[in-house]
């Protein structure tokens, strides 16, 4: 193995400083770039960053074509490489060896980049797939309980596991149904203030999460700042080894346990897994398949913390092509009430972007 270069290691110090304080970079943002930037190292085994040039752009650009690489995850990378050059380029000692022409040797073709950024078709699990899953699941312990409730307030609200698992008990309004995301307590994305009602999915899986609530309350004496999804506690067996024992008053430390719960869940019902996200997609078919009124588009698109209904189409609406093939044929007899609700549409559309 190639020992790391020490000047490499103080600069991208320096960098990660640079994109936290300067830039305002999350921390999960900051990772992406600096696995970015070792993918390079590997590439140039080590080489002082002082080294760079276009041949070495041009050499590594087909070496990240040879790795077979998604084009999203190419454009990802290079593009990191370019403002961390772009940085350095500025710095002391780096003035004269990095030009910015050199460094425009990291683009891709507008060819590559147009196929980076076209949405890729996802699997995405249907509402029965999802009930399956949840009656399949068992319910006797508590941590069962929650791991059921997990997934159904997941497809009530499509809330981002990363906030999930942060989220107090006091978050959720019973009286309303609404789960109020604040950004000094819950871990949002991008920060922001998130008021999520829960959708009219399922009353199966909303009257899952209600039982849970008021099991975390009554059973589990939960106060307003425990966690509404707590960390399963550990305890030894009689043979010294560590099993899961009861649930803590701590909150998980990342959303890692959310995704095995998920894997879990769909293995015990002998269907393909599904990540929580996925299920953000799946409410934008619903919401599809339901015919919504503009308006009603509208508000769960801000349930998924979209301030652009134009957010939610783009990233989370694109149709099955069953659903695209079937909408055609129905357009032949569209009538004057689809015709309004689809100019409605296009009127939100154009005032949001």
């Amino acid at each position: 193995m190639i020992p790391r270069n020490p000047k490499n290691e103080r600069l991208k110090r320096q960098y990660a400083e640079f994109l936290k304080h300067a830039d305002g970079k999350a921390e999960q943002t900051i990772r992406q770039v600096e696995k970015a930037i070792q993918r390079y190292e590997v590439f140039t085994a080590q080489a002082d960053f002082g080294t760079f040039n276009q041949q070495r752009a041009k050499a590594f650009k087909e070496e990240l074509a040879r790795q077979n690489l998604a084009k999203a995850t190419i454009l990802s990378t290079l593009t990191s490489l370019k403002r961390f050059f772009g940085w350095l380029a500025v710095q002391p000692g780096y003035k004269s060896k990095i030009t910015l022409s050199d460094i425009e040797f990291l683009s891709l073709s507008d060819k590559d980049i147009r196929a980076a950024k076209a949405p890729a078709d996802r699997a995405i699990p249907t509402l029965e797939q999802v009930l399956c899953v949840v009656e399949t699941m068992p319910s006797g312990t508590a941590i069962e309980k929650r791991n059921r409730a997990l997934l159904a307030f997941t497809a009530l609200t499509g809330t981002r596991d990363g906030a999930a698992v942060t989220l107090r008990l006091k978050h959720f309004d019973p009286a309303r149904n609404l789960v109020i995301q604040n950004p000094n307590e819950v871990k949002t994305k991008f920060s922001k203030r998130i008021c999520a009602f829960l959708l009219p999915v399922d009353d199966r899986l909303k009257s899952i999460f209600l039982d849970w609530v008021q099991h975390l309350k009554t059973d589990l004496l939960f106060g307003n700042d425990d966690p509404l999804f707590p960390k399963t506690k550990m305890a030894q067996d009689k043979n010294y080894c560590f099993k899961a024992d009861e649930l803590s008053r701590d909150f998980w430390a990342n959303a890692t346990p959310v995704r095995e719960v998920f894997k879990a869940a769909f293995q015990g019902a002998g269907l393909p897994y599904y990540s929580p996200h996925t299920f953000r997609h799946m409410l934008v078919q619903i919401a599809y398949q339901r015919k919504l009124t503009p308006d009603q588009l509208k508000a769960w698109s801000q349930n998924l913390g979209h301030e652009s209904l134009l957010t939610t189409l783009a990233s989370y609406g694109k149709m099955s092509l069953e659903m695209q093939g079937q909408l055609i044929a129905d357009s032949v007899t569209l009538e004057n009430g689809d015709l309004n609700k689809a100019i409605e549409i296009v009127r939100l559309l154009r005032a949001k972007a």
